[in-house]
């Protein structure tokens, strides 16, 4: 094989390495093969738990959480906490789920509060949630949750 034919084979089979690690980085809706269904609330608005929810009426403390993102695409999300120091669920929500890309759509299907959709970020064993401060009676419009993949 001639330098140049080699060089230009050499190329070719970089390219075509390079653009299938690329489209094996994208996700899909195959990502459903990959997203765990049980996951745990690690952080809320950055902060460890318990937090109490910024601008939350009546005053919200959220002590754990849970996600469950089915492979039937329903999922729910469920807060536990403290509301006014009075200790029971203090969110929650229920939809159905999407996948694009690594970003997760939910679209709510819970009748009080209605809610808009909203997204999150799948990194492996974490989702990074945009929770709608309406679950949680908080003014802000969304609060930052993090959750890790249940053991």
């Amino acid at each position: 094989m001639s330098p140049r034919l080699f060089a230009r084979s050499a190329l070719s089979f970089a390219l075509v390495a390079a653009m299938a690690a690329s489209l094996a980085g994208c996700s899909n809706s195959t990502d459903l093969l990959q997203l765990p269904n049980s996951w745990t609330l690690q952080t809320s608005d950055g902060h460890a738990l318990p937090d109490t929810i910024p601008n939350s009426s009546p005053v919200i403390v959220v002590t754990s959480a849970t996600a469950q993102i089915n492979d039937n695409h329903n999922y729910t999300f469920t807060l536990n906490g403290t509301t006014d120091g009075v200790e029971g669920v203090v969110g929650s929500d229920a939809g159905t789920w999407s996948i694009s890309h690594s970003i997760i759509l939910f679209r709510s299907t819970s009748s009080a509060p209605q809610l808009a959709d909203y997204v999150a970020a799948f990194n492996g064993n974490t989702i990074n949630v945009g929770m709608p401060g309406q679950v949680v009676h908080s003014s802000n419009q969304s609060v930052a949750m993090t959750f890790v993949a249940a053991p």
